[in-house]
């Protein structure tokens, strides 16, 4: 860290663009008043988000369904929620290792008395996004731009309609979360370059920039661009390049080495870094990520279209081949730029490239080889390119009426654009529907609207035949996917155990069977899917009373996955119904195991290890269900029962006043013996 100010100037440089020098931003009046007019503008365009639903891509494993959250509001203490997030391993959702967004959804969920709720999960996104673009104005303000400069970017940042992905779409809390944090830290960066205070007053800045830093990283891993983007300030500062440029920015680097590292182990525990899907080879994968970076710059001066997936093509075309011709242009452009002093071009495009570089995907993870939200931060590069323009373009004689037509049509086009892309994420209906229309007519469209329009129709609407008209398409469109043949089956089950088909209860439980088994047979079945289909049909066998061919296949669902907690809670059901307790509990023991957060599991074991008379073991498997869930009514008759046993008459005693306090019966036993105990 430097011990001395670092000398800069706060005169923005001269622009080749113009023919008279900037004047000093102090000079040109307060920015404040326009920028509260860009948080207006920015929050009316998003204000329809706040009746959004959560949408069926992500928002189940990141929130509804999220095992760390199931419980928050509901007597389980912090101390084990807290932990449980932060670990890379327990709190990973779906390899991202991003859990300070997760722990904002927690607050949020404990605040709303234990339940979620998508309006105020909207109503947070929207808040720190406006605090996001405020940052941003007050970068560009500390950056030496002008009132009508500042007025230009923060309303781009605002209302560009290649955010809305970040704001509108629930799981995006990273985004929205690790950008505050991340404008937030350049602002006291700009700060520490031009402090000239004591060495106590820059120190304590540096160290603030760390905690953001640190705060920004636990957001969203993109963070890690974080000391690059510090370098690309140093440059717009014309701070010599040397060394110390590198040195002082020491604890940054650490950082970013470290949550680069996080983030690849969790990628790995989920197996994300396997490029299964399209087995590209690097250089194709390096055509892509070129054809990527072009395209998000095209995407800067006309987004469209804009999707929520773009799908891996089956055959990659010579547009993408022909990618990395475009790269040098960009690049000998920008060497360009800096020889002739086009410092803004220089720094736009550097600042873009270094914060979307590493999300290029030339390494495989996820389901797509672009996204919108990856341009959240990296366009503030050539926001700052159009701000620039603006700002010089207002000092001109006569320019005022100009400057309103050109931001006036801006906020029109852009506002309307933005305001009618959020209404795409509304639900995961209308989400699913747009991407099918999106892709229409395209030899190359992807199954996955239709897999995930069924899932939403299935899961949250409760219309089975609308979900099953769906799968019905994605088996068309590719009928060696075992996924939708898995799914399809689950949807026949449900409507087998449904009191609404019972008369065709026979046929659509022989139905689900028919797909179980056609899943477990597609070569592209992964062992994983494979466990979870035969741990469904097992649950069908079971249904049918076909007990044999159920541990049949619950067995060998557990042997290709020893982790499949559903397939032991399967298991020891089945073990009880036959009578075979030591089994039952060993099943439940390992279920825990897995899963030591949840309380019903632990209950369930307790209780089947009070049974064999195991009343140790019970009471402790039984205090964790409690510790976990504190108004677990039936655990506490159940640990007095296991107390009781065990000759512990007076606690037995306690825990049975509190199951009754819970409103849980006692049984003829229980009674009598806290009878006796009161004789």
């Amino acid at each position: 860290m430097a011990k001395t100010p670092v000398s800069v100037s706060t005169q923005r440089t001269q622009s080749k663009s113009s023919a008279s020098p900037f004047k000093k931003n102090g000079s040109e009046g307060n920015w404040l008043q326009l920028g509260l007019f860009v948080l207006a503008i920015t929050a009316a365009c998003y204000l329809p988000t706040l009746s959004h639903d959560f949408v069926n891509w992500d928002d189940t494993a990141n929130i509804t369904e999220n095992p760390n959250l199931q419980l928050v509001g509901k007597g389980i203490p912090w101390t084990t929620t807290i932990p449980n997030i932060f670990d890379p391993k327990t709190g990973n959702v779906i390899g991202n290792y991003n859990p300070l967004p997760i722990l904002t959804f927690a607050v949020e969920k404990s605040l709303n008395g234990g339940e979620f709720s998508p309006t105020l999960t909207h109503f947070t996104n929207l808040l720190m996004h406006l605090l996001t673009v405020f940052f941003v104005m007050r970068l560009l303000w500390s950056m030496g731009f002008g009132r009508w400069g500042v007025f230009t970017g923060g309303l781009l940042f605002g209302i560009h309609p290649m955010r809305v992905e970040s704001v509108a779409w629930a799981t995006e809390r990273k985004d929205v979360l690790f950008a505050m944090f991340f404008f937030w830290a350049l602002l006291y960066y700009v700060k520490w370059l031009k402090q000239a205070n004591t060495a106590e007053s820059r120190k304590r800045t540096y160290w603030i920039m760390v905690l953001l830093a640190l705060l920004s990283c636990f957001s969203k891993v993109q963070a890690v661009a974080l000391p690059l983007s510090m370098l690309a300030l140093d440059f717009w500062f014309r701070r010599p390049v040397n060394f110390k440029l590198i040195w002082e920015k020491a604890p940054f680097w650490l950082i970013s080495l470290a949550f680069g590292l996080i983030n690849l182990y969790t990628l790995q525990l989920q197996g994300s870094t396997n490029d299964t899907l399209t087995n590209f080879s690097l250089l194709d994968r390096m055509c892509i990520g070129a054809y990527s970076y072009l395209i998000y710059l095209y995407k800067f001066l006309v987004p469209y279209p804009m999707s929520p997936l773009y799908p891996y093509p089956k055959q990659l075309s010579w547009m993408v081949y022909a990618a990395p011709a475009g790269i040098a242009l960009v690049a000998a452009g920008i060497v360009m730029a800096w020889l002739k002093g086009y410092r803004t071009w220089v720094f736009g495009l550097l600042f873009f490239t270094v914060n979307v570089m590493f999300v290029l995907q030339i390494f495989a993870a996820g389901q797509g080889f672009m996204a919108d939200r990856f341009t959240y931060v990296a366009y503030f590069g050539l926001f700052v390119i159009a701000a620039d323009y603006l700002d010089i373009f207002s000092t001109k004689e006569n320019a005022t009426k100009k400057v309103y037509a050109v931001l006036g049509a801006l906020t029109l086009v852009f506002g309307l654009w933005t305001i009618l892309q959020s209404a795409i994420w509304k639900d995961g209906e209308t989400l699913w529907t747009y991407v099918m229309n999106l892709q229409e007519g395209d030899k190359e469209r992807s199954v996955l609207p239709y897999w995930n329009r069924g899932k939403y129709l299935l899961t949250t609407r409760g219309d089975y035949e609308g979900a099953l008209k769906d799968y019905n398409r994605g088996i068309e469109m590719d009928p060696g996917n075992p996924e939708l043949f898995k799914d399809r089956g689950k949807t026949y089950f449900i409507m087998a155990n449904s009191s609404k088909y019972k008369s065709q209860q026979k046929e659509f439980l022989e139905k689900a069977l028919q797909d179980y088994t056609e899943a477990i047979s597609k070569p592209r079945i992964i062992p994983r899917s494979k466990s979870d289909a035969l741990a469904s049909r097992g649950a069908a066998y079971g249904f049918a009373g076909m007990y044999e061919q159920c541990l049949s296949d619950l067995t060998e669902s557990i042997e290709l996955d020893p982790n499949n907690k559903t397939a032991y809670a399967n298991r020891a059901v089945v073990y009880l119904k036959k009578g075979e307790y030591e089994k039952a509990s060993k099943d439940y023991e390992d279920n825990v195991r897995i899963d030591p957060n949840d309380p019903q599991m632990w209950y369930e074991c307790g209780m089947m290890q009070r049974t064999l008379k195991h009343y140790g073991s019970a009471v402790k498997s039984l205090d964790n269900a409690l510790k976990l869930n504190p108004n677990l009514g039936l655990a506490y008759l159940e640990r007095a029962r296991a107390k009781a046993g065990s000759g512990d008459i007076s606690e037995a005693k306690s825990d049975y006043q509190k199951a009754q306090q819970f409103g849980v019966s006692l049984g003829p036993a229980d009674q009598q013996l806290i009878r006796r105990q009161g004789n």
